[in-house]
């Protein structure tokens, strides 16, 4: 037994955190029963108090106790990782991108997603399709806005193939290219402008070449939060994952950007907590700078050390998960820019709003 002074703004949930004990009332039960009757705990807050803690071999002895009754704050997976079914991802989403400008909104633009799971083998596949699309929460009637949906409406749906390891290895058009072809030239027939007739003759192009659709396809910020490297990220032997790297496309008509991630398992908020949190933090370990990433001919390549021209970014995420089947519930992502004297910043949101399951 130890005497431990709690720093003034950590609270009880914390201080178990770093001392690895997984629920914060045997914690202050384990305090009460061998402090002096003036110096009892009550509730939560701690901040600035001298607190007996038990030693190592104590602690896995209250850890055993918490788990016989079924009282700990923590659901650790099997193995380390959490068996996220990719199955349950099927259902549709609202997904929203804010972005500011040193904290002032700039644009919102949202739309929703469906995911149909189609089969699964060694493989799962899905059907995507995307809609509803509106620019600061209405729907745009220009011109432009509308010639890119009803083009959008041609390509929908797309078949996404994912591994067991939830990357994806595939995507590919539903229809036939002479099918899309022909409806897009009854598109043509809306539009009178060179403009018009330009846009569509580039995506006739797009989808003539498989490579070409896959490679635009999952080359998206949405894709990388849905399909990307976090879940197989192992957690060590606490809440906090090895490091590992991952590309995110958080600027527009970039290349991804090269971040170091790690994720920590949040406790619960109380012992019936529906829900699995995941917080993901990332820097850039990127050593190209902003201009480069608009570079087509800019691939990145390991072991190059970064410099003080490189880009200066950050990513923080919470991934949400039912706790009672692990389908994907919620994810929030930002995206921190840090340019001369200013910062850029984007929010991504997708939360579900319908499930088939």
């Amino acid at each position: 037994m130890m005497i431990n002074l709690v720093r003034p703004d950590q609270t009880l949930a914390e201080l178990c955190d770093e001392l690895r004990l997984e629920n914060p009332d045997y914690l202050r039960d384990f305090h009460n029963k061998n402090c002096h009757p003036t110096e009892r705990l009550e509730g939560n807050s701690i901040g600035g108090k001298q607190i007996l803690i038990p030693d190592k071999q104590q602690i896995a002895e209250i850890n055993r106790e918490v788990r016989k009754n079924n009282e700990s704050f923590y659901d650790f997976p099997v193995n380390g990782r959490f068996p996220f079914v990719f199955d349950l991802w099927e259902g549709t989403y609202q997904i929203s991108q804010t972005t500011y400008l040193n904290n002032e909104i700039k644009n919102v633009y949202e739309q929703k997603i469906r995911l149909d799971f189609e089969i699964k083998s060694t493989n799962y596949q899905f059907q995507f399709t995307a809609f509803d699309f509106r620019k600061n929460r209405e729907a745009s009637d220009s011109k432009a806005s509308t010639l890119s949906e009803m083009c959008m409406k041609t390509i929908y749906p797309i078949r996404i193939t994912i591994n067991s390891q939830g990357e994806i290895i595939d995507a590919e058009l539903t229809k036939k290219p002479k099918q899309i072809d022909s409806e897009l030239e009854k598109v043509k027939e809306f539009f009178e402008d060179h403009f018009a007739s330009d846009y569509i003759e580039k995506m006739k192009k797009i989808v003539e070449d498989p490579k070409e659709v896959s490679r635009k396809f999952t080359n998206t910020l949405l894709n990388n939060f849905l399909f990307g490297l976090f879940y197989q990220a192992k957690l060590g032997d606490w809440t906090t994952s090895q490091t590992y790297n991952d590309f995110y496309p958080w600027i527009l008509d970039a290349q991804p950007i090269c971040f170091e991630l790690q994720n920590t398992l949040c406790p619960k908020e109380n012992l019936d907590d529906e829900f699995i949190k995941i917080k993901q933090k990332g820097i850039s370990c990127d050593y190209r700078s902003l201009e480069d990433l608009f570079l087509t001919d800019s691939e990145y390549q390991k072991d190059i050390s970064t410099s003080e021209n490189s880009i200066d970014c950050e990513h923080f995420a919470e991934y949400v998960f039912s706790r009672k089947n692990y389908s994907l519930q919620r994810i929030e992502g930002t995206f921190l820019n840090f340019v001369n004297e200013n910062v850029e910043k984007e929010i991504f949101l997708l939360e579900r709003v319908i499930d088939n399951f």
